[in-house]
């Protein structure tokens, strides 16, 4: 199977646009833009806002003539969602990301305006007492997920006005998050934790889930954690070095990867829908939290935070096992990304494990794109 998935990549790729420098990223970036996502669709959600901040980031890496395909991308996605905008819960704040890219590069008021609006609504969102922010409207409760979905939009409205209140506060929800959820031993966090210490049940989540002691969930759940690497990661590329809260931020990443190369699957070079089981028979490979757990680690090495073989064998496998694994032919001309889990809220070890998986989804295009961007560049792989 891996062999005819290798041929299909390289037919693929040989189709579409026959050009030595011509990678599956490039593929795959193409297939986003113009097929599954064209920014004439954008909604405002978390699931576009994960691919939108890959055409943010791939604006910052691109030579001067392509950055205007990648600028058109989010101005055309932030202008049909303008009136709808609104940061009323984490989820709504991850789209505004684009708003404060706008404002940066193109200094138009009006999207510095309503990049504004969007963190009024998220300074009013439900807090736990201390100050944590609920991923719920109805119910406190501190998931890993927030921390992308407020942390990429914390950090663009940073880089768009320069003011250090934004990356306080993104430092402060990351240290809240972490003392709730964060496992000693892994260094990965569990999923969610629950202040309300009453039984409820939202629309996707398992009745019950929360611990009667601890009131955390009980599993470390794989692209939960990814989402917490890539807002890290992201943080230590904007924060400036001589800020304290660089060595801070460093920390806590290289704490969230220190193990990940020994819970990587050696064959697909996957990290798994629940890491730490990766000797589970259940368990099964998930394409977006391996290309995010890869993003991390790229980062990590970039920044010198880390040097051990054992890591840039383990990014490598990563880049790897996406390509050979996790990518499938789609409408004849490109490829899209598999090995994909569904949506996910909180439950025990087999809610996970019962996750389906799908091809393509926002956040899986949008991963393995930044990921494979980032590691190309790197490595020498692109001219």
């Amino acid at each position: 199977m891996p062999k005819i998935r290798s041929y299909l990549f390289f037919l693929i790729l040989a189709f579409v646009q026959p050009c030595h420098s011509q990678t599956w990223v490039d593929t795959l970036d193409n297939y986003a833009r113009l097929s599954y996502l064209p920014a004439s669709h954008y909604n405002w959600n978390w699931m576009n806002a994960a691919l939108l901040n890959t055409m943010v980031k791939q604006y910052e890496q691109k030579p001067e003539p392509e950055k205007a395909i990648y600028l058109a991308y989010v101005k055309k996605a932030m202008d049909k969602t303008y009136a709808m905008a609104n940061g009323k819960t984490p989820n709504a704040v991850a789209s505004g990301l684009g708003l404060a890219f706008l404002y940066r590069v193109t200094k138009d008021q009006k999207y510095k305006s309503k990049a504004d609006k969007v963190y009024a609504d998220y300074l009013k969102i439900r807090r736990t007492k201390d100050g944590g922010v609920s991923h719920l409207m109805l119910f406190t409760e501190m998931w890993d997920d927030t921390i992308f979905m407020i942390g990429e939009f914390l950090l663009g409205m940073y880089q768009a006005t320069g003011d250090e209140k934004y990356l306080n506060e993104l430092a402060k929800q990351i240290r809240l998050h972490r003392d709730k959820l964060q496992d000693k031993e892994w260094g990965l966090w569990y999923h969610g934790w629950d202040s309300d210490n009453k039984g409820h049940c939202m629309f996707c989540s398992q009745m019950g889930w929360p611990d009667h002691v601890t009131r955390r969930s009980a599993e470390m759940w794989g692209r939960g954690n990814g989402w917490i690497v890539v807002t890290l990661s992201d943080a230590l590329q904007t924060i400036p070095k001589s800020d304290p809260l660089w060595n801070e931020m460093a920390g806590y990443l290289k704490e969230m990867i220190k193990h990940l190369p020994e819970l990587q699957d050696p064959k697909t070079g996957h990290w798994f829908q629940l890491p730490v089981r990766n000797k589970d028979p259940h368990n099964y490979i998930e394409s977006s939290c391996t290309a995010m757990f890869g993003y991390g680690i790229n980062t990590a090495l970039r920044l010198g935070l880390v040097s051990d073989t054992a890591y840039r064998v383990s990014v490598r496998l990563a880049y790897k096992g996406l390509r050979d694994y996790s990518l499938v032919p789609v409408s004849g001309k490109y490829l899209t990304s598999n090995n994909v889990c569904v949506g996910t809220c909180i439950g025990d070890k087999n809610y996970y494990l019962k996750r389906a998986t799908q091809k393509g989804k926002p956040y899986g295009i949008g991963m393995f794109i930044t990921f494979g961007s980032n590691y190309e560049l790197d490595n020498g792989l692109k001219k």
